[in-house]
C-alpha cells in the first residue's frame, strides 16, 4: 500500500492513546525477531504479536511512519504504548480498524498489552527526534565533530512492541488499489491508511546522523 492520499478535510480529531484498557496479559516475553520490511509484506501474520524491529521514524504534523531500506515507498504506523502519538504527531483521523487479536478458537481477544519504558534509551530518541523536528542546522566544518543539538537529519532505532495488522484480506485488496486512489478507512493510523502499526514500548540502539551521514554524538 502506498500513501499517496490528498487530504480533504478541514479539521482533525487529535489523537488518542493506542494502547487498550483491559488488554490481555502478555503471553510471550521474548519479541519475535523481524523486519518492518517483513512485516509489511504480511500484516496479518504479526498481528497481536510481540516483535523486535529496526527502521528509521519519520513524524510530520498528520504522520507518524517507522520505514526501512528496501521497502521505503511504504510505512507502518509509528506509536508509543500510553502515549496520544510521537513527538511531532499534531493531528490524525484514526481508521476504522482496531487493535485486537484471536485465540485458538478464532475468537477475537483484546490486544497484548504493552507499556512504555521510559529509560536512557528514549530520552536519547526523544532527544534527537526533538532536534530534527526543530530543523536547527549545524554550522560547524564538516571535518569537526558533529554537535548534538543540531542538524539531524535521520533517526534510526530497533524498537519492541506490539504489531496490529489488518486481515489478509484487506491487505490483498489494499495491494490492488491505484496509485492516488482514496483509503477505505480499513487500515491503522491516519485515515485507516496503514496496513500494521507498531505500538512500542521499548526502545534500543538509536542512532542519529546528519546531512553528511555523520553519528550524532
Amino acid at each position: 500500500m502506498r500513501f499517496y492520499c490528498p487530504i480533504v478535510f478541514l479539521a482533525a480529531f487529535m489523537a488518542t492513546p493506542v494502547s487498550a484498557q483491559n488488554s490481555s496479559k502478555r503471553v510471550h516475553s521474548k519479541p519475535i525477531e523481524t523486519t518492518v520490511c517483513e512485516i509489511l509484506r504480511n500484516p496479518s501474520a504479526f498481528n497481536n504479536k510481540l516483535v523486535r524491529a529496526r527502521g528509521q521514524v519519520s513524524v510530520s504534523f498528520e504522520y507518524s511512519l517507522l520505514q526501512s531500506e528496501g521497502c521505503l515507498d511504504n510505512a507502518i504506523w509509528f506509536a508509543f504504548a500510553d502515549e496520544a502519538g510521537a513527538l511531532g504527531l499534531g493531528a490524525m483521523v484514526k481508521g476504522n480498524e482496531k487493535p485486537r487479536g484471536r485465540n485458538s478458537t478464532g475468537t477475537r481477544v483484546p490486544p497484548l498489552s504493552v507499556k512504555l519504558v521510559r529509560d536512557s534509551n528514549f530520552e536519547r530518541f526523544e532527544h534527537y527526534m526533538t532536534v530534527k523536528a526543530k530543523a536547527k542546522p549545524c554550522f560547524n566544518p564538516p571535518t569537526q565533530a558533529t554537535p548534538a543539538d543540531c542538524g539531524v537529519d535521520r533517526v534510526t532505532a530497533t524498537f519492541i512492541g506490539r504489531i496490529d495488522g489488518v486481515s489478509n484480506a484487506v491487505h490483498k485488496a489494499h495491494l490492488k488499489r491505484k496509485l492516488g486512489e482514496g483509503t477505505d478507512w480499513k487500515g491503522f493510523g491516519h485515515m485507516g491508511m496503514f496496513d500494521a502499526q507498531l505500538v512500542v514500548e521499548q526502545v534500543e540502539d538509536v542512532q542519529a546522523v546528519d546531512s553528511f551521514g555523520r553519528d550524532k554524538p
